[in-house]
């Protein structure tokens, strides 16, 4: 039989060339009542697209996702981000529309900021609520909508954290996030997928950095990332797509070095007993980095993907290189049956990583051959952590556990019947601690 080897992202304004590049109160950026419900938003005071507000303020740091190609990483990685379309009547009856940036968390539910939904103002009510996804271009026809429930399923107006039930289950098809935390340090380049202004979706990248010297403030996260009204609600990632802090709050001018806007830290997220009630059980570490979730049966990728053959190997975590670049660790290292090893980075002991392999084409697959652990020396097997049990998920929606030994030797099982399947992952459920390391490695898998 031949074998298949493998490794494993309110404001309200005037048209001023003066603006600065701030995000203040979600609701005081609106648009008439009678848009909502339709893509293009037009302020009352324009009669051009909201690039035009874009276009009035120099120096700005934002790219369109459209630009990006569709298989980009950019791009694939913001499809769970949708912008919140919101209806609001005030204490007059008067109705108007103002939008925020939100994060499927689960196939039916988002997180964006407090202030969006339900809102600081008791003398607004929110009437109505759109999740609007894969919204890229001012000139595109439609998108998909979805109504989202505008009575938060929890909420902390102190953490400005709003966790939203939507309809239509679209995390089924955009996929969603897993959240865990990662601090980020001074001066550390990051990233924003939002929908400033209310217009289609953009990345932030330039200039996109946490605040120095002190990004973090209590439960608040610094950082001088260029946003707009229609900002809030979006999540903060460092380059290795790890989600570091949501953001809510403006600050940052263009004429001042000391300014800055401001997130709530991840980490002051999962310590709140309402956000962690739906959120926190479906964590593993603080580490890993924010995935795609694999129950949409198609490839959930991370940042962490090699490509072996027409094949992809993708990973939750990776340890960075050691000994000056001499070690790398990555995914396609379980390949080669020389020593080398892909190692994991979460915090711990690496219970809940995996490893996932993306054949690109349906595969049949009857057994699974292992490597267990760091294998180049004696040494350095029992130095780090081992893999003891794991989960295998497949793209058909099988799953089977086994218990692999602690030896160095190769291990291999057979299924009970063959899958035909364009993915498999391999989920760490235990491990064999390591001696001097905590880390968790594989040196070998094949598929056949």
């Amino acid at each position: 039989m031949l074998k298949f080897f493998l490794n494993l992202s309110h404001l309200f304004i005037a048209l001023s060339l003066t603006l600065p590049t701030a995000t203040i109160d979600a609701n005081e950026y609106t648009f008439p009542g009678s848009s909502f419900g339709k893509l293009l938003l037009l302020p009352n005071q324009t009669t051009g697209g909201n690039d035009a507000i874009i276009s009035a303020q120099k120096g700005g740091a934002f790219e369109a996702i459209s630009e990006f190609n569709a298989d980009d990483r950019y791009r694939k990685f913001s499809a769970s981000i949708a912008r919140l379309d919101m209806l609001l009547e005030d204490s007059n009856g008067e109705q108007y529309v103002s939008t925020c940036t939100a994060n499927l968390v689960d196939v039916n539910v988002l997180l964006t900021n407090y202030h969006c939904i339900p809102g600081n103002k008791k003398s607004v009510k929110v009437i109505r609520s759109l999740a609007v996804f894969d919204y890229l271009r001012e000139d595109q026809g439609n998108a998909p909508k979805f109504e989202v429930d505008v009575t938060p399923l929890a909420a902390s107006y102190e953490k400005d954290f709003a966790l939203l039930r939507v309809q239509g289950d679209p995390g089924k098809k955009f996929g969603f996030f897993k959240l865990q935390p990662r601090k980020a340090k001074a001066n550390q380049s990051l990233f924003i997928i939002h929908h400033p202004a209310g217009m289609p979706k953009r990345l932030t990248r330039f200039r996109c950095k946490a605040y120095s010297p002190t990004p973090y403030s209590q439960a608040y996260f610094r950082h001088r990332c260029d946003t707009l009204g229609g900002s809030s609600g979006s999540l903060i990632f460092n380059l290795n797509f790890e989600v570091v802090a949501l953001h809510n709050q403006g600050g940052l001018t263009k004429d001042s070095h000391t300014s800055f806007n401001r997130g709530i830290s991840i980490f002051s997220l999962l310590q709140d007993r309402r956000f962690s009630a739906m959120i926190a059980q479906k964590t593993t570490g603080d580490s890993v980095p924010l995935t795609r979730s694999s129950s949409q049966l198609t490839s959930p990728y991370s940042a962490h993907c090699d490509t072996v053959q027409s094949a992809k190997i993708c990973a939750s975590s990776m340890l960075e290189p050691q000994g000056g670049g001499k070690y790398n660790y990555r995914m396609k290292n379980v390949t080669r049956n020389d020593g080398a090893a892909w190692v994991e980075n979460h915090k711990g002991y690496g219970i809940g990583e995996w490893l996932l392999f993306d054949f690109n084409q349906p595969k049949t697959v009857s057994s699974i051959q292992f490597n267990n652990g760091y294998t180049r020396t004696e040494k350095v097997f029992h130095s780090n952590s081992r893999v003891a049990k794991i989960t295998l998920e497949f793209s058909n929606g099988a799953k089977h556990q086994m218990n692999l030994q602690d030896i160095r030797t190769t291990q291999s099982f057979s299924f009970p019947h063959q899958h035909n399947v364009k993915w498999v992952k391999i989920v760490i459920e235990e491990v064999y601690k390591g001696t001097k390391y905590s880390d968790t490695a594989l040196s070998y898998v094949a598929l056949e």
